[in-house]
């Protein structure tokens, strides 16, 4: 027996070459490939002069005996099981999932938040000085990633088909490799401010371990007013179905911008981050109203000066908290949690899908992009948990922003735990 750890069957083919790779009889249908690699893993093994072969008789899921029999394989089994009864409560799930997909392709979104330059240097440690107390390291290669908002914005751009990204920027280089990098169907609305310095986050990782070592910013760390974006969004705010803000707290979402979008937008789904650039003074509290609220633990206590109180107690009780219709929160190993009403049932907690994680930069992003998508758009609080926490999974496996969540992955997740 080999347990691969790849999406397909092609390196285990590759390496083994075999004689015969068999398939259940549900791969009889074009319908039955979820993962959507048999075509080319039929061509692998005939390649090698192997034989592709659909059997017959009693089926069988294997993700169904793996879910069954190894809690590793799906840790949110348990909670699975309290959600859904039975096989029909799962089907009709999956359908709910498919009809909300269906919505939100409807939307009209608009997402608005900083673009930042996420930059990795590789390197090994070669140990300290010996008349210096620093870490001196060997500089091997960099990789250079958009992220900030551009993340968010392309994982709503996969479910959504009329969206508007708003950004500021200074170097047209910056803006040429957007217009490269980002979906054509995105309306892309940058708008130019002289006095601008776009931000870089430097990273130094450890080579082989991909840990990081060492990070420095490179921005103004100012507050900027441009009299353009903000007239666009007085033009433009209540045309949309839904505003989605992520704010970095590097000085786009300034007290006018925040009124403007609070007194006018119809929707509002809010992401505010806490960040070496803006410890204690970009807290989710300079928002007096929203829609949707998602944060992590640390930075929700940080906004509610609150340090040890449960976090359920927290959310229950505390009336400032009446201000953010629906509320979720990323625990970080301990999954998320979701309150979808002031009723103090009305709380779901998820577990965190994945224990080996690559880099956890971006996962709160990825959790935001789709719950944020998907909130409005369903009355049932188990997909915005579910999807949240299968994004949140996914992203874990991804270093830095060298790629995105796609919604393929999102539903051949969700296939996989439902079975």
């Amino acid at each position: 027996m080999v347990l691969s750890q790849s999406p397909s069957s092609l390196l285990v083919i590759e390496n083994i070459k075999p004689n015969f790779y068999c398939k259940g009889p549900d791969y009889k249908n074009k319908k039955g490939d979820q993962a959507g690699n048999l075509s080319i893993e039929k061509k692998c093994v005939e390649k090698f002069g192997g034989k592709f072969v659909i059997t017959s008789g009693a089926q069988f899921s294997s993700t169904k005996i793996l879910n069954d029999s190894f809690k590793d394989f799906n840790v949110a089994k348990d909670q699975i099981d309290i959600f859904f009864k039975n096989i029909n409560d799962k089907n009709k799930f999956f359908d709910k999932y498919k009809l909300t997909l269906d919505k939100i392709k409807q939307e009209k979104i608009l997402v608005i938040g900083e673009i930042i330059l996420d930059q990795y240097f590789y390197s090994s440690a070669l140990g300290t000085p010996s008349k210096e107390n620093i870490l001196s390291v060997h500089y091997q290669k960099m990789d250079s990633f958009i992220g900030g908002t551009v993340p968010v914005v392309k994982s709503i751009s996969e479910v959504c088909d009329n969206l508007t990204f708003v950004s500021l920027y200074n170097k047209s280089q910056l803006k040429n490799r957007l217009k490269k990098n980002l979906n054509k169907k995105i309306n892309l609305k940058l708008f130019y401010e002289k006095d601008y310095l776009e931000i870089e986050k430097n990273r130094f990782l450890n080579n082989k371990t991909k840990t990081k070592i060492f990070e420095f910013y490179k921005f103004k760390n100012k507050e900027y007013f441009n009299i353009s974006l903000f007239n666009f969004l007085k033009k433009s705010l209540k045309t949309f179905d839904k505003v989605i803000v992520c704010d970095f707290g590097h000085g786009l979402l300034n007290k006018k911008i925040i009124k403007l979008i609070e007194s006018q937008a119809k929707f509002i789904c809010l992401n505010i981050q806490t960040n070496s650039g803006n410890r204690g003074f970009n807290l989710f509290t300079k928002f007096k109203k929203a829609d949707f609220l998602c944060i992590d633990e640390p930075e929700f206590r940080l906004g509610l000066s609150d340090r040890y109180t449960k976090i359920k107690n927290l959310v229950n009780f505390n009336n400032y908290l009446k201000r953010y219709k629906n509320l979720l929160i990323t625990l970080g190993i301990d999954g998320l949690l979701y309150k979808f009403s002031r009723n103090i049932s009305s709380i779901l907690t998820f577990p965190a899908l994945n224990t080996k994680v690559v880099d956890t930069l971006g996962a709160g992003d990825a959790v935001f992009s789709y719950t944020s998508a998907f909130i409005k758009n369903t009355n049932d609080p188990r997909i915005i948990a579910i999807i949240g926490a299968i994004a949140g999974a996914i992203k874990t496996n991804i270093l830095g922003h060298s790629s995105y969540v796609t919604i393929n992955e999102i539903t051949r997740s969700l296939r996989t735990i439902l079975k």
